[in-house]
C-alpha cells in the first residue's frame, strides 16, 4: 500500500474482509516490536500495542496494525495482494526460516548478529 492511510479508507469493506482479516492475523511473524500507538486515524481511538510488528506469507509483508485498520475504516488494499490471499484460499503458508532470514536480511537490510 502506498500514499497516506487516510486516502485508503472506504465505507465499506471487501465482501470477504473477515477472511482477509484473518489471513493477516495468521502470518509468520518475522520482527517483534513492543512498541505502543494509538490509532493514527482517530486520536481518540485505541491505543494498541505491537504496532510496528511485521507479519509477512513469505511473498508480501505488512504490519500488524493492518487488519485492525481494515476492518475499522475498510482501508483499500492493492489487487495483487487480494488476488494473491484469494487464491490461497486464505490460508497463509508455512514460511520457511530460510525465507524470513531472507526478508530480513535482503529485503529489509536488517543484519542478523
Amino acid at each position: 500500500m502506498t500514499g497516506l492511510l487516510r486516502d485508503s479508507v472506504r465505507p465499506g469493506g471487501e465482501p470477504d474482509e473477515a477472511e482477509i482479516i484473518g489471513y493477516l492475523g495468521r502470518g509468520a511473524g518475522i520482527w517483534a516490536e513492543t512498541s505502543a500507538g494509538s490509532d493514527v486515524l482517530d486520536p481518540d481511538g485505541p491505543v494498541m500495542s505491537g504496532i510496528g510488528s511485521l507479519y509477512t506469507d513469505g511473498t508480501w509483508l505488512w504490519r500488524q496494525d493492518l487488519a485492525y485498520y481494515l476492518g475499522t475504516y475498510h482501508v483499500s488494499l492493492p489487487r495483487d495482494f487480494l488476488t494473491h490471499v484469494r487464491k490461497a484460499r486464505y490460508r497463509v503458508p508455512d514460511v520457511p526460516e530460510t525465507r524470513l532470514v531472507e526478508i530480513l536480511t535482503r529485503d529489509l537490510g536488517i543484519g542478523m548478529n
